[in-house]
């Protein structure tokens, strides 16, 4: 029987100690407590791994499409300015007052940015958003299809796309479809 590493989401032999592509453990703990725990399933769809980076506004991890039958980065949009989670939990928990208001614009931004991105297709440099949602009190997107690409874009400002970032292309769909 197969299992699927949550280290790199290939495929290897039960009964192995450690994934023979890339040495991850199955099991292994999520790193910090606000991190979704690998195996945790999103959507309904998406099978959560490890965590390939974090920011002051997101966590990205490698994770598998069920549905498409591939790998992906699904990227949390989690300020930890604003919100914070129990351990092994995958709902987050918004702070009050003006953190939540502050935390509800951001996320509403987040999920147009994502709509945005994925309106534009296949631009080189910018990660192809295929999906995004909300679950668990915060805003998901997923996309980057491959582990070598989720590695290169899990950052958010665009570094590998001539230096402009994703308000740029965000900026020209407007304009393509005549909205700015």
């Amino acid at each position: 029987m197969k299992v699927r590493c949550l280290g790199c989401m290939e495929e290897y032999e039960e009964g192995l100690s450690a994934c023979p592509h890339c040495g991850y453990v199955n099991g292994t703990p999520a790193g910090e407590v606000h991190y979704i725990s690998p195996g945790s399933v999103l959507a309904g769809r998406y099978m959560v791994g490890k965590v390939l980076g974090s920011g002051g506004f997101g966590i990205t991890y490698i994770g598998y499409d069920s549905l498409l039958c591939k790998k992906v980065a699904i990227k949390e949009y989690f300020p930890v300015e604003f919100a914070t989670r129990m351990l092994n939990q995958t709902k987050m928990a918004i702070y009050g007052g003006d953190k939540k208001e502050q935390f509800q614009v951001g996320m509403r931004k987040t999920l147009d940015e994502a709509k945005r991105l994925a309106q534009l297709g296949d631009v080189p440099g910018i990660a192809h958003v295929f999906d995004f949602f909300e679950e668990n009190n915060t805003a998901y997107r997923d996309g980057i299809s491959g582990w070598r690409n989720a590695q290169v874009q899990a950052g958010p400002t665009g570094e590998n796309d001539g230096g402009r970032g994703p308000s740029h292309y965000i900026e020209r769909a407007g304009q393509l479809e005549g909205r700015t």
